[in-house]
């Protein structure tokens, strides 16, 4: 019943949709469907890809990424300098740039933006909560307005991929004037300086960025993007087939084949850096032995996850890291073959021949969760076989992502990593200095970890900060704090009538450059 209520109301959603837009997108209008509804459109709150694929259409930051790759191109810095030290950061900003509600870009509004996270007795302190604040912006001692179109970062230490942690959603400048208008309010009020800006925001039904014909990189081909939210795959294969939306993505895995052979749509794909896994609560009383979340992972057959639900579209994980990293990759990590009497003999060595029950936290749908429910359904299924009762608890992203961070028994999550950097992925989810409420939602922690990836970030030197990434990988692996299933492939449906669009391996959708037929 509950899957047959969520399937009326995507179709009511493209049903009002197409009431206001007709029977297919206006020629000048692009019609993306999400797989969620954004949470928030106030760039340092945000920590989902569907929040972040439209904000980033909004918003800009001082450093940017080529499309196509993760290199670092001008953003709303025009050129900056670096010390040799590697403690000053001095950008210069683009003249005549202005933010959606004419007032104009200034190093002072940039400190101003950068205040707010780091100042905790500042007023606007309180409007949000910054779930990346610490892990980019903790080394930074001072940001100063040096004049009108200079800003300098001072660090206390280090920190290697800070210039990529700048081209990162959550530190993009917004009007300040806006944030002493709305105050909390503004996570619905975005005003930043990019290509588009916000029309309108109906909240389960639609958001609408219309052209912001002044905006200083030249104004995009495209009048008006609509983004739909429609939770179920089948929904958003059936829109795109229909010509109802232009570009989707997350459709059945069974249903790229026919769509490869479609005259009318693309199936655009890559290889990623994203990784798909379930973590697991080191704090909870019988997951806290690593004998028993190493016979959870041998538990799952990740392969037959992959053939059987998502078609071929990853493959297995064996670290944290794809390959897609290159030399940071360890491929002799610890690996955990499907192997179901290896994990009851785990179970039984750590006292628990008979198994255990725990809660696993599934989302319907979201940011890269493939197939979500029913991955979980498998894997719930393979747990079974060994005596370990996985009970399994949906609900919608929104509500998923608050729940998430309070400590599950087992929850279901992807990373896309927004830089190319590992320190992205490895700090981010799996040093101690992360816990909730930033993204260590299982609270794991290995001092010898934290030691690697404290070092990774504030060493210079590549061949040094790879054996200690492999080595991270190793020790991490090893103690499982999660079941990690696979690493994702990305793929984007969208119509014949779109021309220009190019995959980012961040899995942004880049609009600057699209035009339609």
């Amino acid at each position: 019943m509950r899957h047959r209520i969520r399937r009326l109301l995507s179709v009511c959603l493209l049903l009002t949709l197409v009431s206001t837009a007709g029977a297919a997108p206006p020629r000048d209008t692009l019609v993306i469907g999400l797989v969620a509804e954004p949470v928030t459109m106030d760039p340092p709150q945000i920590t989902d890809l569907n929040s972040t694929r439209v904000a980033k259409r909004i918003f800009e930051g001082l450093t940017a990424q080529e499309l196509g790759s993760y290199r670092i191109v001008p953003g709303l810095a025009r050129s900056w300098d670096i010390s040799k030290d590697g403690l000053a950061y001095t950008f210069r900003l683009r003249p005549d740039v202005k933010f959606h509600d004419g007032t104009p870009l200034t190093a002072e509004a940039v400190r101003f933006v950068f205040d707010r996270q780091l100042n905790d007795q500042s007023p606007f302190y309180k409007t949000g909560t910054y779930p990346y604040v610490k892990g980019f912006l903790g080394n930074v001692a001072s940001v100063e307005a040096v004049d009108p179109l200079t800003v300098q970062i001072r660090l206390k230490a280090p920190l290697t991929p800070f210039i990529q942690y700048l081209a990162h959603h959550s530190l993009y400048v917004y009007s300040p004037e806006s944030l002493k208008k709305w105050g909390k309010d503004v996570v619905k009020h975005p005003v930043g300086t990019g290509p588009f800006k916000l029309d309108s925001w109906e909240p389960g039904v639609k958001v609408v960025l219309s052209r912001h014909d002044q905006y200083w990189g030249g104004a995009p081909k495209l009048r008006q993007v609509v983004y739909v939210p429609i939770v179920e795959a089948q929904a958003r294969l059936t829109a795109i087939k229909t010509g109802e939306i232009d570009l989707t993505l997350d459709v059945p895995p069974d249903a790229l084949d026919g769509l490869r052979r479609d005259p009318n749509v693309v199936v655009a794909e890559a290889d990623s850096s994203a990784v798909w896994y379930v973590v697991l609560n080191t704090r909870h009383p019988i997951l806290k032995d690593k004998r028993v979340r190493q016979a959870l992972n041998f538990a799952v057959n990740k392969e037959a996850i992959i053939r059987d639900i998502l078609r071929g579209t990853a493959i297995v994980a064996t670290s944290p890291l794809s390959p897609v990293y290159g030399t940071f990759h360890e491929p002799n990590a610890s690996k955990y073959p499907f192997n179901p009497d290896r994990a009851r003999a785990l179970l039984k060595e750590a006292g628990h021949p008979g198994g255990f029950e725990l809660t696993f936290l599934v989302p319907e749908s979201g940011s890269g969760m493939q197939s979500p429910v029913e991955m979980a359904t498998v894997i719930q299924a393979n747990l079974a076989t060994v005596g370990v009762k996985a009970k399994i608890q949906t609900m919608e992203w929104g509500a998923y992502l608050k729940k998430y961070l309070d400590g599950p028994d087992m929850a279901e999550m992807s990373w896309n990593p927004s830089i190319g950097d590992p320190d992205h992925m490895m700090y981010m989810l799996l040093s101690s200095d992360r816990f909730p409420p930033a993204f260590n939602a299982g609270f794991y922690q290995n001092p010898r970890v934290d030691e690697l990836l404290r070092k990774g970030r504030t060493t210079l030197e590549e061949s040094q900060r790879v054996a200690m990434y492999r080595e991270a990988q190793r020790l991490v692996t090893d103690d499982a704090p999660w079941i990690i299933v696979d690493h994702g492939k990305q793929v984007i449906v969208h119509r014949k009538r779109v021309q220009n669009f190019k995959l980012h391996p961040n899995f942004d959708l880049v609009l600057t450059r699209v035009e339609l037929q």
